[in-house]
């Protein structure tokens, strides 16, 4: 067996994130967007799930918010901080 990165590295965490519950996305099957790295799809139904109240035309301005902020300096802090404002808070 020729050993690379792959068999090394990637299939081994792949696997080993989907024994722990997460989804392998294969880019080949999903739209994506790859100045952003958002997935429209997955991310307005996420999007709507967390926020039931949201219209869909909402989290369409938000998508498009979102891919406007992602074009800051500061993108990571920027993005946080548009999700934080707009995902309502959960009581205990």
């Amino acid at each position: 067996m020729k050993f690379t990165e792959d068999t090394r590295v990637k299939i081994p965490v792949i696997l080993h994130l989907i024994r722990l519950g997460y989804h392998y996305l294969s880019l080949k099957e999903q739209r994506w967007d790859k100045e952003t790295n958002i997935f429209p799809d997955l991310f307005t139904a996420a999007i709507g799930r967390i926020n039931p109240g949201l219209a869909p035309d909402d989290i369409g301005r938000l998508l498009k918010d979102l891919t406007l902020l992602l074009d800051n300096d500061d993108l990571g802090r920027a993005f946080f901080e548009k999700l934080r404002l707009l995902t309502v808070p959960v009581s205990n």
